[in-house]
């Protein structure tokens, strides 16, 4: 026995010491994560389309440009298909939404490309080539070899699937409700004096189907104060004081605070995206997934504010000020001279859009970093335009959202509690999405 033994074992070393290397089990290195330079570029190439973009809505009135939380829903398309592209490829997220394509052995860069393209192109044309042209220049610079063709199919797909999916969403819907037209009434909005266009922005965007929530009503704000109530007196008084473009309270660093939120959403929003995504050496998949919850959450927190915006109709301080001899509160004084710092937008005061959008961007890149010291270099604007001139750095979620608070309170445009209700209404949709979207697999390939 001792014997058979032996020789058994002889044998098996042998095998084993003859045995071909094709036959061993080695771990391969794993191949380097892919940069996000096509995810940004693309990204920036997005937004410069929707800011050149002009729509005829409501019909019959004259081209205009996409309004801010109307641009970001054009953003969000795009991003939703790059998204689903990568994680077609990637593995490493769970997609927003299932579609057919054949991903074996195709280039996450290919799709990423392929799906901004088209999904732009489909929503905003190309009428001067430059999408064109940056398309061919993007897949030009990658490898002319199957793994190319088939990103491309594969970015094609997702953006035919968004398309399909969002086909009917509610976009451009005609609204037959004459908001802002008056007459003028205690407490509710009317326009603000000309010379601002008297069109309503966008109602059709409160009742518009959205991206992840079941309704816009979901997390629908509490009412409003009362015209009579300490609450709304307290406010009234404040922004009268410190919104007036003639305040002789409001110092010139207040002003400037006031000045920087007024940036144009669309660019300032993405802007940051993409300095996170630098800042923390995101690869493409990362800087994928934050580029998509970054724009579609604080979209569909958009459409939620919108809901309550339409909902109650509350008076925006230029209105409010100006008439307050009508409001039935003794605490409060008309001054039909009043005027805020800047132009008043064209849609109800409450809750502020600026804070639900604001606070739901807060609260991805919190998600994204894994904590509320979120350290978010914020770009902004000065002196009254729209244009990204400026920057800030954020310590925490806290910070961000005292200083947009008073920002909206010093710019005239809304009630010291309005903006919170904004704040809370933008977390609220955040968490929830957040929670149940953009997740991970556990299965990076």
């Amino acid at each position: 026995m001792r014997v058979r033994i032996v020789v058994v074992v002889a044998l098996l070393a042998s095998l084993s010491a003859v045995a071909p290397s094709s036959a061993r089990t080695e771990k391969l290195p794993a191949a380097p994560p892919a940069p996000a330079t096509v995810a940004l570029e693309w990204n920036a190439n997005a937004v410069a389309a929707v800011r050149a973009a002009s729509v005829i809505d409501p019909p019959g009135t004259a081209a205009r440009p996409l309004y801010q939380t109307e641009g970001l829903l054009y953003t969000s398309y795009v991003q939703a298909a790059v998204y689903d592209a990568a994680t077609k490829i990637g593995h490493r997220y769970l997609p927003y939404h299932q579609f057919s394509a054949a991903a074996g052995h195709a280039s996450l860069q290919a799709a990423v490309i392929a799906a901004a393209y088209h999904t732009l192109v489909f929503y905003l044309g190309d009428p001067g080539g430059t999408l064109a042209a940056r398309y061919a220049a993007s897949i030009a610079a990658l490898p002319d070899d199957p793994a190319t063709a088939r990103g491309i199919a594969v970015g094609q797909a997702a953006a035919a699937d968004i398309e399909a999916l969002r086909a009917n969403d509610g976009r451009n819907a005609p609204v037959s409700t004459p908001f802002g037209a008056g007459p003028l009434r205690p407490g509710l909005w009317v326009f603000a004096p000309p010379p601002s266009p008297q069109i309503a922005q966008t109602p059709w965007m409160a009742v518009m189907r959205p991206f992840m929530l079941g309704s816009t009503s979901q997390f629908r704000a509490p009412a409003p104060p009362a015209l009579t109530s300490a609450l709304y007196t307290h406010d009234f008084n404040e922004t009268k004081a410190y919104g007036s473009a003639a305040s002789a309270v409001r110092t010139p660093a207040q002003t400037a605070i006031a000045y920087f939120w007024n940036a144009n959403a669309i660019n300032q929003l993405n802007q940051a995206l993409q300095d996170a995504a630098i800042q923390h050496n995101m690869d493409l998949l990362d800087t994928v997934r934050l580029l998509a919850a970054g724009n579609m959450v604080p979209t569909d927190a958009g459409m939620a504010c919108f809901d309550s915006k339409y909902t109650y109709q509350f008076w925006r301080p230029v209105t409010a000020i100006r008439n307050a001899d009508i409001d039935g509160n003794p605490a409060t004084t008309a001054d039909p001279a009043w005027t805020p710092l800047l132009t008043t937008p064209n849609h109800p005061e409450y809750p502020s859009q600026h804070g639900c959008v604001t606070s739901a961007l807060a609260q991805v890149l919190a998600n994204t970093l894994g904590t509320s010291r979120i350290n978010a270099t914020i770009p902004g604007a000065q002196g009254g335009a729209t244009t990204l001139t400026t920057s800030q750095t954020f310590a925490t979620m806290h910070d961000l959202y005292a200083q947009l608070v008073n920002a909206r309170v010093w710019i005239g445009f809304h009630y010291r509690n309005s903006v919170v209700a904004g704040e809370n209404l933008g977390t609220a949709v955040a968490k929830w999405e957040l929670q149940r979207y953009f997740l991970s697999t556990g299965n990076d390939q």
